[in-house]
């Protein structure tokens, strides 16, 4: 039997509402390329697992006795993988229209790509800034104190293809050629700065991240956390893991020094 072309990997995590939608919608968007559909469960007390297997795509289900985090589930998913491309897609996403045929027409178009991603909307259709530069310190003094809008933020690259730092994993596209070079993600992070890592370690390798506007995705960001405060998150811990304990504390430190210069600046702009 051939491979497909395409293998798509969701991981749900109460995911029981959003997880028929986006099956639905995998069909029309792949556009012709034979694909199949990998859904890794985090959460198994809901009916995201069952529902997927009853679904028409006959996914293939792996379910987790508990939450192993994102970047776990995602490489228990890629080891299952046969397809030439690895779609990655959350779970509270919906590609619009032939999306997906069009991420993998430009992989195909770009053999030297590491990633694509798509242009994110929430389900407004309001466009969601889903790029940033990796967040260094250099990056932060020269948002903060030069006003550098888009150096320590997500931002969108706007309506042209774009290589890019970082692209969120809400949805990107990755060759499997490419994850077989330089790894799977980084199981230390549970979930958040899974992405820049992975980016960042794209471009050690020489292998770009583009940004291509035309394919569209519905998301809804941070549907799938459900943290009740940022501090009950994970993303400290990600963000220690990431930077180290003598990095993180200097970076710390100029992003407390700058937002209290923004404070003084806002003022005196008040004052004027």
């Amino acid at each position: 039997m051939t491979n497909p072309a395409l293998s798509i990997v969701l991981v749900t995590y109460k995911s029981e509402d959003n997880i028929i939608p986006l099956l639905d919608s995998l069909k029309e968007s792949s556009g012709g390329y034979s694909f199949e559909v990998i859904v890794v469960d985090n959460y198994p007390l809901d009916r995201s697992a069952n529902l997927a297997q009853k679904h028409p795509l006959k996914p293939l289900v792996l379910i987790n006795k508990e939450n192993l985090g994102f970047s776990k589930a995602v490489n228990r998913g890629i080891s299952k993988a046969k397809g030439e491309y690895i779609l990655l897609l959350n779970p509270d996403s919906k590609p619009i229209g032939k999306a997906i045929k069009y991420l993998v027409d430009f992989a195909i178009e770009h053999p030297e790509m590491g990633a694509v991603a798509p242009t994110l909307l929430d389900f407004s259709g309001k466009i969601q800034p889903s790029c940033s530069k990796f967040p260094t310190i250099l990056n932060a003094i020269k948002h903060d104190f030069i006003g550098c809008k888009n150096c320590f933020k997500s931002y969108y690259p706007g309506n042209k293809i774009t290589k890019v730092e970082v692209a969120v994993m809400a949805a990107l596209l990755i060759p499997s050629k490419v994850i077989k070079k330089i790894g799977g993600l980084d199981e230390r992070f549970f979930l958040y700065y899974e992405d820049i890592e992975y980016c960042r370690r794209l471009r050690r390798n020489k292998y770009p991240v583009y940004f291509y506007p035309k394919p569209k995705v519905k998301h809804v960001k941070g549907a799938s956390g459900g943290f009740t405060s940022h501090l009950k998150s994970p993303l400290l811990a990600s963000a220690r893991i990431y930077y180290g304990p003598f990095y993180s504390t200097i970076l710390n430190a100029v992003l407390w020094i700058g937002h209290k210069w923004q404070v003084i600046l806002r003022r005196k702009r008040f004052r004027d």
